[in-house]
């Protein structure tokens, strides 16, 4: 009875004697993870840099010296010795009708009676008719390109009508080849006629024809 007891004792005083070296070394392993916590999560002190204001940079510009201004010549000009272009007179447009040739002036022969220095010889004037125009431009065709490297020859009589002024115009061709029309068409439209005369004025005339020949041996 006795040692039962006794052993009972030791093993309480075994148990009593465990539980202050378990709370020591759990309050070691406490305090060393607080420790360790404490050094990971100080950061320290933060130092906020001051802020800094930078003023913007104002270029001045210097006004340029003004430039003096130049002084007028007072000089007087010298005049150039030009010589002004001769006055011109505006040709006026011809139209049908405005041209008129003078009639020739013709005096009577001269009497072998002898007169006196004084006496003036004076003829009758008499106007000469022309009874169809006659060509002052004659008429200029050209040989046909179509002609030429065929050796053809022909003609062509142009009919047609001048005005007072002598211009042909309203004109008509009979060819012998139709290769011939268009130049002597041209030619004769080209040309001018004096026109006829009646009374000593010149008056346009129809039914003219005017013949022009195409010969490779011209």
């Amino acid at each position: 009875m006795e040692e039962a007891m006794s052993e009972v004792s030791e093993s309480k005083l075994l148990r009593f004697g465990r539980l202050p070296a378990s709370l020591i070394s759990a309050a070691a392993i406490t305090l060393g993870l607080f420790f360790v916590m404490d050094r990971l999560v100080d950061i320290g002190e933060v130092k906020l840099a001051e802020r800094t204001y930078r003023s913007p940079m104002i270029h001045v510009l210097k006004p340029e010296k003004p430039l003096k201004p130049r002084a007028p010549d007072l000089s007087a000009p010298v005049p150039m010795d030009v010589t002004p272009p001769p006055r011109t007179q505006q040709v006026a447009r011809l139209e049908a009708g405005d041209i008129f040739f003078a009639p020739p002036v013709i005096a009577e022969p001269v009497s072998a009676v002898p007169r006196t220095s004084m006496e003036q010889v004076i003829g009758p004037v008499r106007t000469i008719d022309r009874r169809t125009a006659v060509p002052v431009r004659n008429p200029v065709p050209d040989y046909p390109t179509r002609a030429l490297t065929r050796n053809l020859e022909g003609h062509c009589n142009v009919t047609f009508s001048v005005d007072a002024a002598g211009r042909p115009y309203d004109l008509t061709a009979d060819c012998s080849d139709e290769v011939f029309r268009s130049s002597s068409l041209r030619a004769v439209e080209r040309a001018l006629f004096a026109a006829k005369m009646s009374d000593g004025v010149p008056v346009g005339q129809d039914n003219l024809v005017y013949p022009i020949y195409y010969s490779l041996n011209d």
